[in-house]
């Protein structure tokens, strides 16, 4: 696990711990506006445009105002997982795939609102999992701020 954490990635509705070697930044939602909802957290990124061709996390954040409804059902090779916590959260969840991509999709219901963390574990040479210690670190820092 890395030492030291670069920076504490807040987006306004839920802070993150980014360790050493990994970018965060703000996603884009279904309008393609920039939104505080959804933040992006890939290794060894240096560009944004980076989340094409590397391994990462993104994580979504629907408030108590927002329709949440999960897209599981749009994947292949869908498997469930066991329940586990981490951090602040319980989190539910399973491995798939899309287009061909090995994703661990979690989510996590709290006071109302859903956290659902999207781990798109290969891309390219691009590698990470669920039970690296990065990636644990992150979803462990993991914290609702509103």
């Amino acid at each position: 696990m890395s030492e030291q954490v670069v920076e504490v990635f807040d987006s306004g509705y839920f802070r993150i711990n980014v360790p050493v070697g990994w970018m965060a930044f703000l996603g884009i939602d279904s309008e393609c506006r920039t939104t505080q909802k959804k933040v992006h957290i890939f290794k060894d990124a240096k560009l944004e445009t980076d989340i094409f061709t590397h391994a990462g996390i993104t994580i979504c954040f629907f408030d108590r105002q927002d329709y949440y409804l999960s897209p599981k059902f749009i994947y292949d090779d869908v498997v469930d997982m066991e329940a586990f916590t981490l951090g602040a959260y319980t989190w539910n969840g399973y491995t798939c795939t899309s287009f061909g991509y090995p994703y661990t999709m979690l989510e996590a219901k709290h006071d109302g609102c859903v956290f659902q963390v999207m781990i798109l574990m290969k891309n390219g040479e691009h590698e990470i999992s669920l039970d690296d210690p990065d990636v644990r670190m992150i979803l462990g820092s993991l914290i609702q701020t509103i």
